[in-house]
């Protein structure tokens, strides 16, 4: 009965022991509770890394893998990932994706007797490239810098944009070069510096993350400032002659400075044996008459240019006699008409030639340009004629001041030859009615030269509206076609 009483106790006692085990085998009888706090983060442009938190009592109810169900486009509509992962691990790499596409996930826990219900839903987007850099502006600094600044992508495709390249086209025509491979930062201003005066850039940018590059910006173009002229007396009149006029005058002659100083000439300081005669000239003509000399005197001259920076430096000198027998030079005063006449037609014809040229490099300027970026060329180019127009208006005032000049020269002249007894009293009647003529023509062939200059102008203008209204209306079916 003891050893009964014993086996019995034991009996129990294992019987306590042994039943645990089975009572805990016995409660794995309901699938497990649902994951919790499911995060989706996108790791590359064709993966995303998925991450939960276990169900409550995962242990306890023997959870032995994950169910991963994916949608595509983020649509709503599940499909089968993964049917079990076989393990315990809590995170999961979703490989092969598309770029730049929306995914979203759920997870379901697993153990022997089925699937708990999913997870919360999850949602990323793989990497992309960035959307285009916009509002891109291009603005003049100096005569050799253009200052770019932009809006960074609505849309960095998910992963920080890392740098941006730059594209320039030089004279706003042609093809776009590289002009910065990669700016290898964040930043979205650029200086372009050593650049050419005077001249038109077309900029476009594009921006870079891991994944790769965008589209371009919008173009946006500017023009360099042109150069300051830096201005310093000219430089000495060359070639200075003198030679005998009569046995009272001698006349001089030379030829204007070789470097204006960047500002025109304004007059002549004539000295004679170290001594000033004429202290301004106040005029461009390259030539003097001095008279009221002793005939049969040798004088010395010397001559230098006035600018509105100050005088140049003189000349070299030159030296003459007058003559004890009487000279004459009337002739001389046709070749002085001529020499007028042949300056204002080289004046007319460089007025026309240079603003022409500058009309037709704009209009081609306008015409190979985006029309976006139409209306800002325009505006340069109005800005250049309107100061080739004020640069020539001054310089027909000067030419007119020219004509007055030469006017009382040749009538100083004709004075002096009828003072010297050379020309007789119906010669002067005759050489000063011609020099009337001749003054009353120029004036009447210089209006009639501006009016017919105005006129050709005003065609090309024309013509270039024209073009470029045609311009814009293919540029527009085009687009629309597109």
């Amino acid at each position: 009965m003891k050893t009964k009483g014993i086996s019995f106790a034991l009996i129990l006692l294992v019987g306590s022991l042994v039943t645990p085990i089975g009572f805990s085998d016995a409660q794995v009888s309901t699938a497990p509770l649902a994951p919790s706090s499911l995060t989706a983060t996108p790791a590359s442009d064709s993966k995303i890394t998925l991450s939960w938190t276990a169900p409550i009592n995962a242990t306890n109810n023997q959870v032995n893998g994950y169910k991963i169900e994916i949608e595509t486009g983020c649509l709503g509509i599940f499909s089968m990932l993964v049917a079990n992962t076989t393990t315990t691990s809590t995170t999961y790499s979703s490989t092969g994706l598309i770029s730049g596409l929306c995914y979203q996930y759920r997870v379901s826990a697993l153990n022997s007797v089925g699937s708990s219900t999913p997870s919360n839903i999850a949602s990323a987007t793989t990497w992309s490239v960035p959307s285009m850099p916009t509002n891109l502006n291009a603005n003049t600094v100096s005569s050799s810098q253009i200052n770019l600044s932009w809006l960074a992508p609505t849309s960095s495709g998910e992963t920080p944009v890392n740098g941006y390249k730059i594209e320039r086209r030089n004279s706003c025509s042609g093809n776009f070069s590289i002009l910065v491979a990669n700016t290898t930062n964040p930043n979205t201003t650029y200086s372009n510096t050593g650049l050419t005066n005077s001249t038109c850039y077309q900029y476009r940018v594009f921006a870079f993350n891991a994944v790769g590059t965008s589209l371009a910006s919008n173009n946006a173009t500017a023009t360099t400032l042109q150069a300051p002229v830096s201005k310093h007396v000219p430089s000495e009149p060359t070639g200075l002659n003198v030679s005998v006029f009569s046995n009272n005058a001698l006349k001089l002659t030379w030829n204007m400075p070789s470097d204006l100083g960047g500002a025109p000439i304004i007059g002549y300081k004539i000295q004679r044996n170290g001594t000033t005669i004429v202290n301004n000239t106040a005029s461009t003509q390259t030539s003097y008459i001095n008279t009221g000399l002793l005939s049969g005197h040798q004088q010395t001259y010397r001559v230098a240019a006035w600018n509105s920076e100050g005088l140049g430096p003189y000349s070299n000198n030159s030296t003459a006699k007058t003559s004890n027998q009487t000279v004459t030079d009337i002739d001389n005063l046709g070749q002085q008409v001529s020499n007028f006449v042949q300056q204002r037609n080289a004046f007319f014809k460089q007025q026309r030639e240079e603003t022409i040229k500058a009309m037709q490099e704009c209009n081609d300027k306008i015409r190979n340009i985006p029309a976006e970026n139409r209306t800002q060329v325009k505006a340069e180019c109005k800005d250049k004629l309107k100061a080739l127009k004020e640069k020539y208006k001054e310089t027909r005032k000067q030419f007119k001041g020219d004509l007055k000049s030469l006017i009382e020269t040749i009538k100083s002249q004709i004075k002096e030859e009828k003072k010297l007894k050379i020309i007789g009293k119906d010669d002067v009647k005759d050489f000063k009615k011609d020099l009337k003529e001749f003054e009353k023509d120029t004036k009447k062939e210089v209006k009639k030269e501006e009016k017919q200059f105005n006129k050709e102008v005003k065609e090309i203008k024309k013509e270039n509206k024209k073009e470029i209204k045609e311009k814009s209306h293919k540029d527009k079916s085009h687009k629309e076609n597109d």
